[in-house]
């Protein structure tokens, strides 16, 4: 069963990149941009750099958590947008009543606690 599944994997991988190429290759040459969408499959055949490689893998303005490729056919993943969703990265604010009561349950009994005479 792996076998012709890597196989598989491998032959759509040629596919869309053969595509995607000859995607580029069809428009004039000052139209050539060398990275867009095969349908819904992001491909980037530009020389890489150190803003772009930022850019995919480490973007805060960006809340996408797979971007386009770096270089090549497929997603890139956002290490930033990710880890800021698992509460590891990003700025967080806590107010001093969200310190001293943690819980909302603890708030609502404080709350809603009888008034001693």
């Amino acid at each position: 069963m792996g076998k012709w599944l890597v196989r598989l994997v491998g032959a759509t991988v040629i596919t869309v990149t053969l595509a995607a190429l000859c995607q580029e290759l069809e428009k004039p040459r000052a139209e050539r941009r060398w990275h867009g969408k095969l349908g819904v499959i992001p491909y980037d055949f530009r020389a890489p750099t150190a803003a772009r490689l930022m850019e995919i893998f480490w973007n805060a303005e960006d809340g996408r958590i797979f971007t386009g490729a770096f270089w090549g056919i497929g997603w890139g993943i956002n290490l930033y947008t990710l880890l800021e969703k698992m509460r590891i990265v990003g700025t967080m604010y806590i107010t001093e009543d969200d310190f001293l009561m943690p819980t909302r349950t603890l708030r609502k009994i404080l709350e809603n606690r009888p008034v001693m005479p």
